[in-house]
């Protein structure tokens, strides 16, 4: 929320980063990768997050000559509003050294979509089609601030899609995940959830805005030869599996809910009531415009994953945003997941460790 400045990170000792571009969000402080894509006619580009950890507004940033580290600074800005309390300051993010999983690009193309690493994958994991989320919707131009998200069929919420099959390029740093059917959309999310060949679990979201669908070429794009299984599936949904938090914070990140809701307590500007503290808590909720209170249990955060119009937190009922139902995408198991972990987070961390803001590769 609030697109605020883009900065070149030429000159950079941060890494992987080194001479690529980096945006820097207001409203909710995001620092951004932009990746370009220049396999069309049209320049197109994905985004990924860096990291969240920012102590104040964020407006501008820029590379230091002298230690080659990056620096943004901002302030708050009276009738902007931002997720902080604080009024000011000034960040360095910097490379840790450690190994960096961000994506170094994201290639819808009419096929499916290509993810490439500058890590080596565990095989595994990158040829499982499961450990890939793939989401589209559109947006309607008005008057108002800001749109809800559509299907393609013009109804609210968003369209999911079961990707066929995955592969692993023979460098092991690149993957092609097969979708049926792609086509140019407002809005292309892909999430993953991976691991390097050295066992380091990771899970990530990318957004695009596919204008035009390359041709994917296998063996040019380093696969070999190979035909790509676009045959339609069934999404996900695990009958068993793990219900941990540790599984909820996984499904945290991939299914998008990151997007939307903290964990460390900031209401203010975002798409959804922040978890933290949600669980066991007294919410005043609104059901056709009639206010009320109930308890947070595990009733009601299934009933909210299911159908989220059900009742809706106070303060959210009239926001430019609805979530959509992810009934048919997530299974019980998951469910129970997920309310395990939003159990868990009580103070901005809980018991897995604390959701990362940023990939461990900058901070």
């Amino acid at each position: 929320a609030s697109a605020i400045s883009q900065v070149w990170l030429f000159d950079a000792k941060m890494g992987d980063l080194n001479d690529q571009l980096v945006h820097i969000g207001f409203t909710r402080p995001e620092l951004f990768h932009v990746t370009l894509n220049r396999r069309t006619p049209r320049l197109q580009a994905a985004v990924t997050s860096i990291t969240t950890d920012f102590q104040h507004p964020p407006l501008n940033g820029s590379v230091n000559p002298k230690d080659g580290q990056f620096y943004v600074a901002g302030f708050q800005i009276n009738g902007w509003g931002n997720a902080l309390n604080r009024l000011e300051g000034m960040s360095r993010v910097r490379h840790t050294g450690r190994v960096v999983t961000l994506p170094k690009s994201v290639i819808p193309t009419d096929k499916g979509v290509l993810i490439q690493f500058d890590v080596e994958l565990d095989p595994k994991a990158a040829t499982n089609p499961d450990n890939y989320s793939i989401a589209t919707w559109g947006y309607r131009r008005t008057g108002s601030y800001g749109s809800p998200q559509y299907k393609a069929d013009g109804a609210p919420g968003i369209d999911w899609h079961a990707p066929s099959s995955a592969y692993v390029s023979e460098d092991r740093r690149s993957v092609f995940v097969g979708v049926p059917e792609m086509k140019p959309v407002m809005q292309l999310r892909v999430g993953w959830s991976l691991s390097t060949s050295a066992g380091q679990a990771f899970e990530k979201n990318a957004y695009t805005t596919p204008y035009e669908l390359a041709k994917f070429n296998p063996e040019a794009e380093g696969f070999g030869r190979m035909d790509v299984d676009l045959s339609p599936r069934a999404l996900a949904q695990r009958k068993s599996g793990p219900v941990t938090v540790e599984e909820g914070r996984k499904l945290y990140g991939m299914l998008g809910c990151i997007a939307c809701h903290t964990i460390n307590g900031d209401d203010l500007d975002k798409v959804g009531p922040t978890w933290m503290g949600l669980f066991g808590s007294t919410r005043e909720i609104v059901v056709k415009k009639k206010r009320s209170n109930i308890t947070a249990d595990a009733d009601y955060i299934r009933e909210s994953i299911l159908d989220p119009a059900a009742k809706i937190v106070r303060g959210f009922e009239r926001g430019e945003y609805q979530m959509p139902s992810y009934a048919g995408v997530v299974s019980d198991d998951q469910i129970r997941a997920l309310t395990l972990f939003i159990e868990a987070v009580k103070d901005g961390r809980q018991s897995a460790g604390a959701v990362p803001a940023a990939t461990g590769s900058f901070e």
